[in-house]
């Protein structure tokens, strides 16, 4: 009999044992949001970016379990993410890629940890993932087509869709305007109609979900925009017309942009009266004297550039070749060369990855069109390669200003050397035309073309000095944190999760703040100091996504200050940092209980 009442009172233990492993109860109320977490929940629940999350807080909770996946069953097979949060809030630090399900292609559900024991898992909230916006076209001056920036973009593709020569046309750049050197670049007769499109690029951390789903880069092209051009170059002084990209600026009305501007011009003859041959050359200097050049644009025709993060437009190596484009031959994407500044320098060319040599420079790279680029006599096999600068860092606005002007640049012609003469000459443009020339005369061909060479005019510091020269400014624009108050959320009185309603509002620990993205950035720094002023950084994270959970425990009694400033990859050393968002003060109460009117 004692037997019995020992293995019934065991089986008791056991059977409380097991009720009490999921006696803790479960979340309820769990939602994306992403900058309040009062915010009405999305209709579609589709989301540019990873949202932000909350639920309702569990009495007695010590921490949640959050688990993301591509399935509301949660497989292991669909596991994305799994992590532990303190405070019924969180920021999952994932980039994923645009995913639509049916009804939703991701999955999240969060449980509570309660003295040790787990509770069941909450109901999944479902949500899709989708650039939220397309590129829609804007005003641009003639020989620019301009676009609206996409949040989260990088970067953008370009797709010219009848480029003469019947080719379609692909690249790459990091602002949000683009030149039109294909169709005005030595035949502008032809340009007409321009059919373009354009999608949105962005860094990814990482090519693949751990479930092997791969993240894509890009988001999906604009509709066909169509831009008309007139074709016609008009004559008279070098006038400016304006630095465009995401503002527009003129001498007149000088502002400062986030993205590197495009310019764009009217007239074709310098300052100094130099006429070239419908060529141009763009420079940007540091000084308005013309000596610091940061920026030095490729060769094109037609009243404007931008730069791009592809290599220029090839030019003709001889005269056959020239007469060919002029007639609409595509030439393809190649370094340009030979080219010489007018003091017979030779111009490293922010558009180029490889830098040329004065004589012939380095082997054109592969163009991204079924058509060839013509080969520069003298090409190397041996270059030092270095990235392309065609980004502009932020330099002081508004005391700081960058200063542009236009060079009109002419075609050398090289004619080879009489078949009699014995001795080479001393160019080594006149020494492959003389190779050239002995191979067409051994075959009895045609006379060789005349080699062609590209030279700027005139020195910038001169065209600068005569007073051919604009300002312009760049200023990295701060991270939006708030609106009336900050886009903050957390835990009050240890019963409910509620949003900033004071310009420093209190919760119990750990907020999740969130922030709107900056323009071209791809991660973000976020600080956490005790004061304004002096300043002084004493947490530091990095954030993926456009928001974080501040790691301010019940412990970390009083006010604390936060900022946030974007990243942004395409630029160098120090200027990759953007601007700081103005600080925000949050006040962290511990397990004192807060009143909220």
């Amino acid at each position: 009999m004692k037997v019995v009442l020992a293995l019934c009172a065991l089986a008791l233990v056991w059977s409380a044992a097991a009720a009490g492993s999921n006696s803790a109860t479960a979340p309820t109320g769990l939602h994306a949001f992403v900058y309040r977490a009062d915010e009405p929940v999305k209709a579609d629940h589709t989301y540019a970016l990873m949202p932000a999350f909350a639920w309702n807080a569990v009495q007695g909770a010590s921490s949640y379990e959050l688990q993301m996946a591509t399935s509301s069953s949660f497989a292991d097979a669909t596991s994305l993410y799994d992590q532990t949060f303190e405070a019924p809030v969180a920021s999952i630090q994932k980039q994923v890629p645009w995913m639509t399900g049916r009804p939703y292609a991701l999955w999240v559900r969060v449980r509570t940890v309660a003295h040790g024991r787990t509770s069941q898992w909450s109901s999944p909230f479902g949500f899709n993932t989708a650039w939220q916006e397309l590129p829609q076209q804007l005003p641009a001056p003639e020989g620019l087509i301009r676009w609206t920036p996409v949040e989260g973009a990088t970067s953008y593709e370009v797709w010219y869709l009848n480029v003469p020569g019947n080719f379609s046309v692909h690249f790459s750049t990091l602002t949000n305007v683009a030149d039109e050197r294909e169709y005005w670049t030595l035949h502008p007769q032809l340009a007409g109609t321009i059919r373009w499109r354009v999608r949105a690029n962005r860094l990814v951390q990482s090519p693949s979900l751990p479930n092997g789903i791969p993240v894509v880069s890009h988001g999906p092209y604009s509709p066909v925009f169509t831009t008309t051009v007139s074709g016609r170059l008009q004559g008279g002084a070098i006038n400016p017309v304006g630095a465009v990209s995401n503002i527009t600026s003129t001498p007149s009305s000088v502002q400062p942009a986030q993205l590197t501007p495009g310019f764009a011009w009217s007239g074709s003859t310098d300052a100094l009266g130099d006429l070239g041959s419908n060529l141009w050359r763009v420079y940007v200097f540091s000084d308005r004297q013309c000596v610091n050049p940061v920026l030095t644009g490729s060769i094109v025709g037609g009243p404007a550039w931008a730069p791009r993060d592809t290599d220029p437009l090839a030019l003709p190596g001889d005269s056959q070749v020239l007469a060919q484009a002029r007639a609409g031959k595509f030439m393809g994407f190649a370094p340009q060369t030979p080219v010489f500044t007018a003091d017979f320098d030779t111009p490293t060319v922010s558009e180029e990855q490889t830098a040329a040599s004065p004589q012939g420079g380095s082997t054109p790279s592969t163009p991204s069109t079924p058509s060839t680029p013509s080969t520069p006599p003298g090409g190397s096999t041996s270059v030092t390669t270095a990235p392309r600068q065609v980004s502009l860092p932020d330099n002081g606005w508004p005391q700081g200003r960058y200063w542009w002007t236009i060079v009109p640049v002419r075609i050398v012609d090289i004619p080879p050397p009489p078949p009699s003469s014995g001795s080479g000459s001393s160019s080594s443009s006149s020494s492959a035309s003389s190779s050239s020339s002995s191979s067409g005369s051994a075959s009895g061909s045609a006379p060789p073309a005349d080699k062609l060479e590209y030279h700027d005019m005139a020195i910038p510091q001169d065209l600068c000095a005569a007073g051919e020269v604009w300002p312009f400014g760049m200023q990295s624009a701060p991270v939006t944190t708030m609106s009336q108050t900050p886009f903050a959320s957390g835990l009050i009185n240890g019963t409910r999760v509620v949003s900033a309603a004071t310009p420093t509002p209190s919760f119990q620990m750990l907020p999740v703040v969130t922030w709107k993205p900056a323009l071209a950035a791809d991660t973000y720094e976020i600080e956490v100091s005790r004061k304004v002023y002096p300043w002084r950084a004493v947490l530091q994270q990095t954030s993926v996504v456009p928001s974080t959970v501040l790691p301010l425990t019940k412990h970390d009694l009083g006010v604390w200050y936060y900022r946030v400033r974007g990243v942004n990859p395409n630029l160098v050393g120090p200027a990759q940092k953007l601007a700081w968002s103005n600080p925000v003060g949050i006040r962290i109460s511990g397990d004192r209980f807060v009143v909220i009117k």
